[in-house]
């Protein structure tokens, strides 16, 4: 019988067997700029079951807030969540290929910037 590995679930349909998981874990920090009134993908995954943990930071810009949502392709799955200026917070987060900043309306050419941090794990195989 085969063997299978989803949802961050090892198993196998071979009457029980215990099968061995390999995940990768990575972290990835990056700063992000977004234009006034713009909503921008600022981290992107595909064909990844990922959990994640990280921080998703408002350091400076026009506005007085700037909002990140989380999707599964085009499935909002959570968010938004709203980050003042200056400020920053902690998410973890499943099923999910990418995440995008919204910033709110403001004059032309104003700048919006913070940073991501996050460490995504992921299944690469399943051994039985």
């Amino acid at each position: 019988m085969g063997k299978f590995c989803s949802n961050c679930n090892c198993g196998s349909d071979n009457g029980g067997a215990t099968a061995e998981c390999h995940f990768v874990k990575d972290q990835i920090c990056v700063g992000w700029s977004v234009p006034q009134g713009i909503s921008q993908d600022i981290y992107n995954t595909s064909g990844l079951d990922i959990v994640a943990s990280g921080y998703l930071a408002y350091d400076e810009g026009a506005s007085d807030f700037v909002t990140f949502s989380f999707y599964n392709g085009g499935d909002l799955v959570s968010g938004p969540l709203t980050v003042y200026e200056g400020s920053s917070i902690a998410f973890t987060s499943i099923n999910f290929t990418r995440i995008e900043v919204t910033v709110p309306t403001g004059a032309e050419g104003d700048l919006s910037s913070g940073q991501i941090c996050i460490t995504p794990r992921y299944q690469i195989d399943c051994d039985l």
